[in-house]
């Protein structure tokens, strides 16, 4: 990118770093440093035009008659003064070429077509902008309906798609005389476009029906323009201490090749070199054909000098015995600037700036590929061996392979966008603009990839989109109804910076959105490599991002209502001061993985709950997506989703609304997913219990019972005394087997529900799968809507204070958290009870709960329970 800002200065660099066609409607700055034809005599008063249209009138008189004009470039518009050939003044107007004096009625053959070189005039009302429509392979785009006419190498990669504002007829290709006019202002053989059909397209213009001609060639003998790595030279022979015309092409700058020869060895070892249309000659080594051979006609018969195979050192090479920096050597072997007959290439470790590239010269010893001047930094010749590439490194970034089209589900599109723009923060571009990030995942040089990059991440989410131009994407948006607000943007998403399609400057993929609508995204091409940006203020990106304005955000999918962008939020306080759950306190249950730490809590409000999933960071970024699901007390299933977001500070997920507890249980279960991978569930159960307080000390028992029997709907309901003296209930208290007989009594016949059971579990160590079996017993009741009854002994219980080794207890289970592992087996970690004592709800962890359960001052006794099952 460097290279062509200095030449081409401030907005039209930023325009072509983005692949851009760019600049119309208003006038330019005068810019010395661009390449300038002229002076041509203007032959009346002319007005400047925004356009190539002579209705698009921006500035009245701006040439007079008899004045100089300078010309940047030249293109084709709608007809005036009987030319439809415009010109694109120094000025950085549009005036009909017909106007002023070239001593031609056609194109100058020394200035380049605008759109070569990213200035685009198509007049806004021309055409249909039909499409879009699918290329069949790489094409070229054509000054004219001549396939000989070519003036830009691959317009249409292979993979990509164009759109159409008129088509007619001209020189036959592959048997039709029908071609298309792009909205890019290109021509193509209609044979080389899918549209549907073999003729013309309904609805779409004859081009000279609105002006635009594709008539004679642009370049009558041939030539084609290509792109120039640096300024260079341009010589009377083909040798480099011949006579030359100096600096008489600048860096990015196109040239017209009209054939190619071989001569004198020039740079990189080449001996290929250009003729243009000045008829002066470039070495060929700095001028971008897409190959390192001959790609056109030959210009006379002159035969390859050197074999083809010297290549300039860079540096001063040791020559190794193998291709290792550790192995043997023969130290300065080559001198630097010397030229090194190279044999053959292979792959072997990496040795200077990420390559993995090994050359072997004609001396049998091996140097490293990084220092000779190839012109290419990865293997341009035969190999030496069948070595594989090896993986990473700067020099040879990897992109996985892309899924098909369609395979991915509409729910994962968004996270496997943001996970696939996470994966390649840090690639770096190398050689001229060289990046993995081509047509599913080809490797491409030569152009800006910003827009390649955003296209490349939605191809993992099995969307095939190819756009090399970061503007295509607002027209995709817009045909496929996705173009979004600022205010309503989603990771996953790409937004578009610049006023227009036409102006189009840069793109960015977001991976991240703040509560107060900032946004993080992930970049190509900005700094020359994978870059993360933000946070920022969509209405205004600057000063933290380079560009100013984002005028387009386009979604890859249409979301459903359940999705949402996390939010901020902190766990509520988990009845830490032992006085009972209060409004807005929370039953959670946590896991944690390397890096992140997540929780999913009910919280309480009254006799109803919401949902919500926590995640928190630990001092890295991570790719986090969650979903909450949600069986409410009715039955009733709600989902939510919380769109994949690359976020490093603490994040909440909410529930969508609250819900009773009465009648069944209430079911949260929570799924995460980090960096691309789902980790083990949570899962939160709740359900009501809501009884009266026990009449007096020995009572815990009956009032318990009466308490479950409430919850599960029995009606008419003993008090207390009657379930009392059901459970023959004495000074001594109530046996939990009797519990469990009256429970049963009492239900029988009730649709729905299962038969109490009674387990009495001598005492065994925390850590044992006994206890843990326990647990598990206690939660599956719950999972069936039947609260369970445990007995615990009182001087364990964290919110008394009594300190009778043999006084008991009866608890109701009506709640608990617990994390899920792949196989449905449950670590619970959390318990909700309710306390006859006091009528109010508690949270035990479940160490406090082994406490309480396990009888360890009444020899023989231990986690006593009544559950169903």
């Amino acid at each position: 990118m460097r290279t062509l800002q200095r030449i081409v200065g401030g907005t039209l660099a930023a325009l072509l770093a983005a692949g851009a066609v760019a600049v119309t409607g208003t006038a330019a700055q005068a810019d010395p440093t661009f390449p300038m034809y002229g002076p041509y005599p203007a032959t009346t008063a002319i007005d400047g035009r925004g356009s190539m249209d002579p209705n698009d009138r921006t500035a009245t008189d701006l040439y007079t008659t008899g004045e100089d004009v300078y010309v940047r470039c030249q293109d084709s518009g709608l007809s005036a003064g009987g030319s439809t050939i415009w010109d694109y003044t120094r000025e950085g107007y549009w005036i009909p070429d017909a106007y002023i004096r070239t001593g031609t009625s056609g194109f100058v053959a020394k200035i380049p077509r605008c759109l070569a070189i990213g200035i685009n005039g198509t007049p806004a009302g021309g055409g249909s902008n039909s499409g879009p429509y699918p290329v069949k392979f790489a094409v070229d785009g054509r000054g004219s309906a001549n396939p000989a006419d070519r003036i830009r190498v691959d317009a249409y990669p292979a993979g990509s798609s164009l759109y159409v504002r008129c088509q007619d007829y001209g020189v036959s290709v592959d048997g039709s005389t029908l071609w298309i006019y792009t909205t890019d202002g290109y021509w193509v053989p209609d044979a080389y476009v899918t549209t549907g059909t073999s003729g013309r397209i309904s609805g779409v213009p004859l081009c000279s029906s609105i002006g635009i001609s594709g008539g004679g060639a642009t370049n009558p003998n041939g030539g084609t323009q290509f792109k120039i790595r640096t300024t260079l030279n341009g010589y009377y022979e083909k040798t480099l201490s011949g006579g030359s015309v100096w600096d008489k092409y600048s860096e990015g700058e196109y040239v017209t090749v009209m054939c190619q020869a071989y001569g004198e060895v020039n740079y990189g070892g080449s001996t290929i070199w250009d003729m243009t249309s000045d008829g002066l000659w470039l070495p060929d080594f700095y001028v971008i054909t897409g190959s390192s051979g001959l790609v056109m006609r030959q210009c006379d018969s002159d035969g390859p000098s050197g074999g083809g195979n010297r290549y300039l050192a860079k540096t001063t090479l040791n020559g190794y015995y193998g291709k290792s920096l550790t192995a043997n050597s023969v130290v300065d072997k080559y001198p630097g600037g010397s030229y090194v007959t190279i044999t053959c290439q292979a792959y072997g470790e990496f040795n200077y700036g990420g390559s993995a590239v090994w050359d072997k010269t004609s001396d049998g010893l091996w140097v490293a590929d990084y220092y000779i001047s190839t012109g290419n930094d990865d293997i341009i010749m035969s190999r030496c061996d069948s070595d594989p590439k090896p993986s990473g490194g700067p020099g040879n970034p990897t992109v996985p392979s892309t899924p098909s089209p369609g395979s991915v589900a509409s729910g994962n599109i968004r996270s496997a966008i943001v996970n696939a723009a996470r994966s390649q923060l840090g690639t770096h571009e190398w050689g001229d603009n060289c990046n993995p990030y081509g047509y599913h995942g080809a490797t491409k040089c030569g152009d800006p990839w910003c827009a390649m990059f955003a296209s490349w991440t939605w191809q993992q989410a099995g969307i095939d989109v190819y756009f090399p131009y970061s503007g295509t994407f607002e027209t995709w948006g817009r045909n496929h109804g996705l173009l979004r607000a600022k205010n309503d943007i989603h990771p996953g998403d790409v937004v578009m910076y610049g006023t227009s399609y036409y102006d189009s400057h840069h793109i960015g993929v977001v991976v991240d959105v703040l509560p107060d609508g900032r946004i993080t995204t992930i970049e190509g091409n900005y700094g020359n490599k994978v870059t993360q940006v933000g946070p920022f203020d969509p209405y205004h990106p600057a000063p933290i991002h380079t560009y100013s304005n984002i005028y387009a955000v386009v979604a890859p999918v249409a979301d459903p209502s359940t999705d949402v962008t996390w939010s901020t939020g902190t766990v509520s306080d988990q009845d830490d001061e032992r006085d009972g759950i209060d409004g807005d306190e929370e039953l959670c249950t946590d896991n944690a993985y390397s890096g992140i730490y997540y929780i999913a809590c009910l919280e309480y409000t009254g006799s109803q709950v919401r949902s919500h999933l926590y995640a928190q960071p630990l001092s890295t970024f991570k790719a986090v997506r969650g979903k909450l699901t949600l069986l409410d007390s009715a039955g009733d299933l709600e989902l939510r989703t919380c769109q994949a977001s690359w976020f490093s500070n603490d994040r909440s997920c909410d529930g969508p609304s609250n819900h009773p507890t009465s009648g069944n249980v209430t079911v949260l279960q929570t799924d995460i997913e980090v960096d691309g991978g789902w980790k083990h569930k949570l899962r939160v159960a709740s359900m009501n219990v809501d009884g009266d307080e026990q009449k007096n000390g020995t009572y815990c028992g009956p009032t318990a019972t009466q308490a479950i029997l409430k919850s599960l709907g029995k009606s008419p309901l003993g008090s207390q005394d009657y379930y009392a003296d059901k459970l023959g209930t004495d000074s001594l208290g109530t046996n939990p087997w009797d519990v469990r007989d009256v429970l049963n009594a009492e239900l029988a016949g009730k649709s729905g529900l299962v038969d109490y059971v009674y387990h009495d579990y001598a005492a065994e160590g925390a850590s044992s799968d006994k206890w843990e079996f326990v647990k598990n017993k206690l939660a599956r009741s719950v999972d069936l809507g039947q609260p369970a009854a445990i007995v615990v002994q009182a001087k364990d219980i964290p919110w008394w204070d009594n300190d009778d080794t043999f006084t008991m207890h009866y608890l109701v289970v009506q709640g608990y958290g617990a994390t899920v592992n792949d196989s449905g087996v449950y670590t619970v970690d959390k318990f909700v009870v309710w306390d006859p004592s006091s009528d109010d709800h508690f949270l035990a962890t479940s160490s406090e709960m082994y406490s309480m359960t396990n009888m360890d001052g009444i020899p023989g006794q231990g986690h006593m329970i009544v559950v169903a099952e």
